[in-house]
């Protein structure tokens, strides 16, 4: 670079950055480079981790110098802070991040610490990091959408994905070239495959399978373990305690309680939206078994029960009678059930009372044991 090019950059960054000057040098906040290349260093001034060019968007985690701490693509490292400028922008992929901390933290609806807690996180975790606002990461876990403070993620170089995952659908989910609808089809994957995970871009997963590389998106994927069950997120600190002694049981009201706050959305059975059926068939799909995808065909495939005989883990079903059900969820005892309600609202605890009561058709069993 010549001096006359580094002088353009300096004045031009320098009167950038008296906008963007924060109460705290270290706060979080979204920026991108503004030169044709910038090297990200391991420390300042030390050994070049990769080059990133004009217009990348970034994490600056510490500004207190003139080496710029930064997240970008899944690493952490240093630039020289004088050709960055602000960004207003707030969706951009930073890759994958692990979550630090001593057991769990909360992973919040807004980024603030005021906001419905939605779950917790486990130490360890992998998420994929999809923006920056108000000073908070982004973060999409296992296809839910929320906010972590910068404090308990960390862009950690061993951070990697589960190896594996299981196709979550329906019928058949599209194994895509690259990561978005437009892209060609390269394969169709049915409900239940097992796939190696070798990574995320975009908030898609990148996977391989049948030996071809593509992508699928989180909403028809399930990390797993390396035993094989589900990787799951840990309930929300209100989640409703299950004291019985049934597995299947208190598998039901775990993986449901993982989607406290879900938005309602019509037509919705995937973690980007549930109505009150795809809700419930999502969370039996899986946990122990298929169910019908409508409230009134779940209403007729299962077993009745009647309100004084409900179990933790049985069906409710709500309408004007029993051939016209309109809406259902999943009893968690104590005479309060989840679900997810109507549009405008989320998935969340509610009591059997008032109108709930006086339309309430029968419980429906799935489980015996």
């Amino acid at each position: 670079m010549n001096f006359t090019h580094k002088l353009t950059r300096i004045t031009v960054s320098g009167a950038l950055a008296a906008t963007m000057l924060l109460p705290n040098a270290l706060a979080m906040y979204q920026a991108q480079v503004k030169a044709d290349a910038l090297y990200l260093r391991e420390a300042p001034d030390g050994a070049i981790i990769t080059t990133l060019s004009d217009g990348t968007p970034l994490a600056v985690l510490d500004n207190s110098s003139s080496w710029y701490k930064v997240a970008v693509d899944g690493k952490e490292g240093y630039v020289s802070g004088e050709f960055l400028i602000g960004t207003t922008a707030t969706d951009f992929s930073l890759g994958e991040g692990k979550i630090v901390c001593d057991t769990t933290v909360n992973f919040r609806s807004a980024p603030n610490t005021s906001s419905t807690v939605l779950c917790s996180l486990s130490n360890g975790m992998v998420v994929s990091v999809t923006g920056v606002q108000d000073g908070w990461y982004k973060v999409n876990c296992n296809g839910q959408d929320g906010f972590v403070h910068p404090d308990y993620l960390s862009f950690a170089a061993e951070s990697a994905a589960p190896s594996t995952g299981k196709i979550v659908c329906d019928t058949t989910v599209n194994l895509r070239a690259e990561p978005n609808t437009s892209s060609t089809v390269l394969a169709s994957m049915t409900n239940g495959t097992v796939v190696h995970v070798t990574g995320t871009q975009n908030s898609w997963y990148q996977i391989t399978y049948n030996g071809k590389a593509g992508f699928v998106h989180p909403d028809y994927l399930t990390l797993l373990n390396e035993d094989g069950t589900p990787v799951a997120i840990t309930p929300s600190a209100n989640a409703v305690s299950y004291t019985g002694s049934s597995e299947k049981r208190a598998s039901v009201l775990d993986f449901a309680a993982q989607y406290l706050g879900t938005p309602y959305v019509y037509g919705g059975s995937t973690p980007s939206g549930f109505d009150c059926s795809g809700f419930t068939s999502y969370v039996f799909k899986n946990t122990v078994g298929t169910i019908p995808r409508v409230a009134q065909s779940q209403f007729n495939a299962t077993t009745r029960v009647s309100r004084g005989d409900l179990e933790p883990g049985d069906l409710v079903f709500f309408g004007s009678s029993a051939s016209s059900i309109s809406h259902v969820g999943i009893y968690v005892g104590g005479d309060q059930f989840i679900h997810s309600p109507h549009t405008g609202d989320v998935v969340k605890y509610d009591s059997l009372s008032g109108s709930y009561a006086n339309r309430f058709q029968g419980g429906g069993r799935v489980i015996f044991d």
